[in-house]
């Protein structure tokens, strides 16, 4: 059966889909005995379900069609009823006619933010951190400054208004993420999974829910905060606006893809591309990734094209955890870890992490030291182009009791693991920030820390530095903050730094939209694709 339906895909494959049901009920109409009977069932519900809700959605498209002809914006409602209309009244005199007078009237301009990618993670995640964590920042801080702000996502070929449900949390980013992730979890085809999904619908009918993209004009905004690449129709909807001449804002975390394409799991070289050629007010979050960006701009488009752009660094707050927490009740796999000394390296485990010279590292280490060297937890997802360190880490979780491998661990884990921990490492090649660093700090802990690319903007001076491409400074790194006094001296120092948090960088974003809302005059200008 159609295991993932959501009630929300376009003409062709609802009509692809009622064929295939309909041909069951004919194949199953001539050879049913009592023993076909539960096909013939399914198959005719199928059929019957999946036309009612084809049909609600043209209806629905239909309606917006229609609000859209009569001047209405995309996800704007008709408030006039039918009590409004009155008869119009006999005038006892012509009214007096003045000057004719020119009124200049600014034209209402709305702010869109691309919520697509918080949709992604709330459907495969259970918790809300990081750069999902910040767009939900940014978009709940601009509603209550009461601007005309549209947060939409892109799901199931259909343009979703997400305000309601962001009004409906009112200001709690994680109720925020759990509704977003209630309201768009995948239908399962069960008799449960029908009725679950018949409810969501019933509970969040508030979400406007069109095939046509927004219409964008000059004066509107849209700023596109995650990652863009996830949906094609993002960057065609980003097209469009520079097209139009809206005031677009991109936030490029990163430009990996790019400069270092070896380290990617996925080639998002063109979609890149494409979005650095369009009109557009840029925002990065090191002074590193702003030298790269007008490098990568000048490289792959002309020698003389100039970038204007903005730093917004990121957090170092841990979401929904004080500062310099204490540690709290943990999981039962984290249970052989309590009172034992351990140090910490947080990060999915793919190739451009380094993993694997930490491990041989770790190795090395414990010939040397033995006993005294306290234990290294790994933990983060399985990523890709990583597969020796993987297998290294699945021998250790099963014969070492130096190495513990913590898979995919939760929000609560992290927690746990950041606040008992002695000290982190954390040695990747390329980063476009390092967000495990920052989360360190937070929790009064140092870091032996590569020292390159972005990281060391957000390490400042409170990390034991090294090169990732030499094992020995790695080694030695890790030996300083093997000595209580190094720590303690590391300690004072992040105890005594102001540390950013999440909200801090929601109010810098929400600043450089508003500012740029009617002044986009800076914006760097499109350019034509060069020859590569």
């Amino acid at each position: 059966m159609f295991s993932a339906f959501h009630g929300l895909v376009n003409a062709s494959v609802v009509s692809s889909f009622l064929r295939l049901d309909a041909s069951k009920i004919a194949t199953t109409s001539d050879i049913a005995t009592w023993l076909e009977l539960k096909h013939f069932v399914d198959a005719l519900s199928s059929c019957i379900f999946r036309l009612s809700l084809s049909l609600h959605d043209a209806l629905q498209d239909f309606v917006v069609a229609t609000a859209a002809r009569a001047g209405s914006s995309l996800f704007e409602e008709a408030h006039a009823g039918l009590g409004m209309i009155r008869r119009p009244q006999r005038l006892a005199s012509p009214p007096a006619i003045e000057p004719f007078k020119i009124v200049e009237q600014t034209p209402p301009s709305f702010i869109y933010h691309d919520l697509t990618d918080v949709v992604s993670h709330a459907i495969w995640h259970d918790s809300c951190a990081g750069i999902p964590r910040v767009q939900l920042e940014i978009t709940n801080s601009l509603i209550k400054s009461r601007v005309d702000l549209r947060p939409i996502a892109f799901y199931h070929q259909k343009w979703c208004d997400l305000r309601p449900l962001i009004e409906a949390a009112d200001g709690d980013v994680d109720a925020i993420f759990r509704l977003i992730k209630e309201a768009f979890a995948d239908f399962k085809w069960t008799p449960r999974g029908l009725v679950d999904f018949l409810k969501r619908r019933r509970k969040f009918r508030a979400i406007k829910r069109s095939s046509r993209m927004p219409e964008l004009k000059a004066h509107d905004t849209l700023f596109i905060g995650g990652a863009f690449w996830v949906e094609r129709e993002i960057i065609d909807f980003c097209r469009r606006a520079a097209d139009r001449r809206a005031n677009l804002i991109v936030l490029f975390h990163d430009l990996i893809p790019l400069t270092v394409p070896y380290f990617t799991g996925h080639d998002f070289r063109a979609e890149f591309l494409e979005m650095l050629r369009l009109q557009a007010h840029f925002v990065v979050t090191t002074p590193y990734n702003g030298h790269e960006l007008e490098s990568v701009r000048r490289g792959y488009l002309t020698a003389e094209t100039v970038t204007n752009f903005s730093i917004v660094p990121l957090a170092d707050e841990f979401p929904g955890a004080i500062r310099n927490a204490r540690p709290l009740t943990t999981s039962d796999r984290l249970a052989s870890l309590i009172g034992q000394d351990f140090a910490l390296c947080v990060g999915t485990i793919e190739v451009r992490k380094n993993h694997l010279t930490l491990l041989a590292i770790w190795e090395q280490l414990a010939v040397e030291l033995g006993d005294c060297l306290p234990r290294l937890v790994v933990a983060g997802r399985r990523g890709w182009k990583a597969d020796a360190a993987l297998e290294k880490l699945d021998q250790a979780n099963s014969s070492s009791n130096l190495i513990k491998f913590v898979e995919a661990p939760t929000d609560s884990e992290l927690r746990w693991l950041y606040s008992s921990c002695r000290f982190t490492v954390f040695p990747s090649y390329f980063e476009g920030w390092g967000l495990p660093v920052g989360e360190s700090f937070w929790f009064g802990k140092p870091c032996a820390a590569s020292n390159a690319s972005s990281i060391p903007a957000v390490g400042r001076d409170l990390c034991s530095y090294f090169s990732p491409f030499d094992p020995g400074e790695m080694k030695e790194a890790i030996r300083a903050l093997l000595d209580p006094e190094t720590r303690r001296i590391y300690q004072a120092k992040i105890e005594s730094t102001p540390l950013r948090a999440w909200k801090d960088v929601a109010s810098e974003l929400k600043t450089i939209i508003m500012e740029r809302r009617f002044s986009p005059s800076d914006a760097t200008p499109s350019l034509a694709s060069r020859q590569d």
